[in-house]
């Protein structure tokens, strides 16, 4: 199919947090771009991934989850998932299977009823769902007619994944190609690199110190090592709320700290196919969730 016959567009996954989005995104463009956690709002800032195929190209936003903010941050990361919902071809509403819809999913659902863009609701976690109990649920919500259709699929199997985009094609207009068909994702290397980090933090601590941190990239150096092979050295400084938090992750003696550094350096090798000397250094900057000026900076 020639690309001036293909259909393109932006598809906007919207939903409560840890729904599975990023997991989801990762496994149809068969490569890890997004990070993902057990933690909520692990996504914070808005990110496209382009899937290419012969008769398309969808450029999947990934985007922050609906859930209630309780600082200057988290109104942010709350606005930028509303503006996704009315900037793309085609919403996507993702709910979990397995947890059950109740009413932080039915919230989002009153987000979509006077939207005249397309919308899909696609139902994740079907692998981990022991009865058909929640079938119930998609049989009221499909009477309402919030959604132009329904699909059952797995992120971690990929069962009818390829169903999906199917469908989701069917919904897109027929446009350009708005990349390249060698790019999977738009965002600069110090982006991804501090969200590699930003990984491994959030799976070394507990449950609320990472929504009180943040990494930056304060270098990137390219040069050679001793042997002549390729060695890309890096420095990031993680950014804590609090002087207790930079201790945690510190760690004693600095082990936890080495132990993210080594987890994220093996990924960075990956990423970048070259020896990476990763330098982390941990910061206080108090309140830097409620200070507009550092979340400018950050571009949140």
């Amino acid at each position: 199919m020639q690309d001036d016959k293909i259909r393109s567009g932006f598809v906007g996954l919207i939903g409560r947090t840890n729904v599975g989005k990023s997991t989801l995104i990762n496994k149809m463009i068969k490569k890890k771009i997004l990070i993902t956690s057990d933690k909520v709002q692990t996504t914070r800032k808005r990110i496209n991934c382009i899937l290419n195929t012969p008769r398309s190209q969808i450029v999947f936003v990934d985007s922050p989850g609906f859930f209630k903010p309780r600082n200057l941050l988290q109104e942010r990361l709350k606005d930028t998932a509303s503006r996704v919902a009315g900037d793309v071809d085609v919403i996507v509403v993702v709910v979990d299977a397995a947890g059950g819809i109740g009413k932080g999913d039915r919230f989002v659902f009153n987000q979509m009823k006077n939207s005249s863009i397309p919308r899909i609701l696609l139902v994740n976690k079907i692998d981990l769902v022991q009865s058909d109990e929640y079938r119930n649920d998609l049989l009221e919500i499909e009477k309402e007619g919030i959604f132009d259709s329904i699909i059952e699929v797995s992120a971690k199997t990929g069962e009818n994944l390829d169903k999906f985009i199917h469908v989701l094609e069917d919904f897109l207009p027929v446009g350009p190609r708005y990349y390249g068909q060698d790019m999977i994702c738009d965002q600069p290397l110090e982006s991804t690199i501090a969200e590699i980090v930003r990984e491994k933090l959030f799976g070394e601590l507990s449950q609320e110190i990472p929504h009180s941190i943040t990494v930056e990239v304060d270098s990137i150096k390219r040069s050679k090592t001793g042997a002549g092979k390729d060695l890309t050295s890096i420095e990031c400084s993680i950014y804590a709320e609090r002087d207790s938090q930079k201790a945690i992750i510190i760690g004693n003696k600095g082990s936890l700290l080495k132990k993210i550094g080594s987890k994220a350096r093996k990924e960075l090798e990956e990423l970048l196919e070259t020896k990476v000397f990763l330098q982390l250094w941990v910061k206080v900057k108090h309140n830097w969730t409620r200070e507009e000026a550092f979340l400018d900076r950050f571009g949140f």
